[in-house]
């Protein structure tokens, strides 16, 4: 495992820039890199792994959205109230409700968005009630696989023309004094650092669960829990962002 750290941009150069950087390359970069493309900017992501998969292909696809088109026509009653309702309800109110919110208000647009937009086969799947939800608002493609989820977004990020650089670990984030970001320095598999530059960093790396020290200090009653995830989800947007002295 390599140590991930935040370090000052002063003095660094950057053979390579971009706009827009995405760390990760799974349903949640892929999202936003195919929005940000949209808007008219220019976009890299990055993928540690040697083809972009990660936790995406490893489940099982189904993205959860209410107030859909797809809902409307098989009769569902869903709305932004009873989305975030359940949400807190599941996690016993432990979570920013703005937060929640704005979640819930765009999750509808955004599957919608990726069908007309960007032809990701997404329909509701009505063949059961996920665990937690009032009602059916799971979303997946026709093969109810992550796989075939992060297969169909690798196909509309390269009709989109968007730049995917694998087997590219980002370790270090090069920053100003007030915490800018200036670019990113990344590991190859043979040992070798690039250094590249951008505007914006957007950090789509998932979550910690690989990272037993962090699931110790964050979630202490699932310390012992075996993990089935990505060995790639160590929780480093977390350490880069206690780093930069965020929340």
């Amino acid at each position: 495992m390599v140590d991930v750290a935040v370090a000052p941009a002063a003095g660094v150069s950057f053979p390579a820039s971009t706009q827009i950087l995405i760390v990760g390359a799974g349903a949640c970069g892929h999202t936003a890199a195919l929005a940000a493309t949209d808007a008219g900017a220019e976009v890299v992501m990055l993928e540690r792994d040697a083809v972009p998969a990660g936790s995406t292909a490893l489940s099982s696809g189904m993205i959860p959205a209410c107030g859909t088109r797809f809902q409307a026509a098989k009769g569902v009653d869903d709305d932004v109230d009873r989305f975030a309702t359940d949400i807190l309800k599941k996690n016993h109110h432990e979570t920013d409700t703005g937060l929640v919110r704005v979640v819930c208000e765009e999750s509808g647009p955004a599957i919608e968005w990726l069908i007309d937009t960007h032809g990701i086969e997404l329909a509701l799947v009505d063949s059961f009630l996920y665990p937690g939800h009032s009602c059916l608002r799971m979303h997946a493609t026709p093969k109810l696989t992550g796989a075939d989820l992060i297969g169909q977004m690798l196909t509309a990020a390269q009709r989109a023309d968007i730049d995917t650089l694998c087997d590219a670990h980002t370790t270090t984030l090069y920053a100003d004094d007030d915490g800018h970001i200036r670019g990113v320095g990344i590991v190859r598999p043979d040992g070798q650092t690039e250094n590249i530059g951008c505007r914006t960093l957007i950090l789509a790396c998932n979550g910690y669960g690989g990272n037993a020290d962090l699931m110790a200090e964050y979630i202490p009653d699932m310390r012992e829990a075996l993990y089935f995830g990505h060995v790639g989800n160590q929780g480093d947007a977390v350490l880069w962002g206690k780093a930069l002295g965020a929340g």
